[in-house]
């Protein structure tokens, strides 16, 4: 009983904490849409580069707000065992090249230089929408916790029939006392 006491009271700490994250999160970008659009329309921004700046800011974090609002939709799948892959084969690299020609602005603007190695072509049998998914998020962690290092590196390559996709980033890593 004492056992899954505590576990119980650990899992609802896990979970308050995970909301308030979320939370969080999800708060930011909603921020900067409804200031970037309150002042477009209280017309408030009468110099048309820096409209269409405010209105490329929304739309980033617009899409920065789906991804977030997907990565908890598929961490509740997972944790009921629902996520359905849909491999397919596809080219990994030509994949790899279009998301980051994507998220090449948006790392700049984190200040964040973006090196790639990356082959002409890796032919694989995956879920193209998990590998953008795994992608993005570990992009996401790079421009979050690590800015300070100033470069995330991106390299595929094939061995021994399995690919390997590295995302390196020069920040400060995980602190110890958080790893596991």
């Amino acid at each position: 009983l004492f056992a899954d006491a505590r576990r119980s009271r650990r899992d609802a700490r896990q979970r308050t904490t995970f909301v308030a994250n979320v939370s969080h999160e999800l708060k930011t970008p909603l921020t900067s849409i409804r200031m970037y659009a309150e002042l477009l329309r209280d017309d408030r921004v009468p110099d048309q580069e820096r409209r269409q700046r405010f209105l490329d800011t929304m739309v980033q974090e617009g899409e920065r707000l789906t991804r977030l609002i997907d990565n908890v939709l598929d961490l509740g799948r997972l944790e009921q065992a629902q996520r359905n892959y849909n491999p397919r084969p596809i080219d990994l690299a030509g994949c790899l090249r279009a998301i980051l020609e994507v998220e090449a602005q948006r790392l700049q603007t984190a200040g964040l230089g973006l090196t790639t190695d990356i082959p002409d072509q890796l032919p694989i049998v995956t879920d193209p929408d998990a590998v953008r998914q795994i992608v993005l998020n570990l992009l996401e962690n790079a421009s979050k916790y690590a800015a300070d290092g100033k470069l995330v590196r991106v390299s595929l390559a094939q061995a021994a029939g399995v690919a390997r996709l590295t995302v390196q980033d020069a920040g400060p890593g995980i602190p110890p006392a958080c790893r596991e």
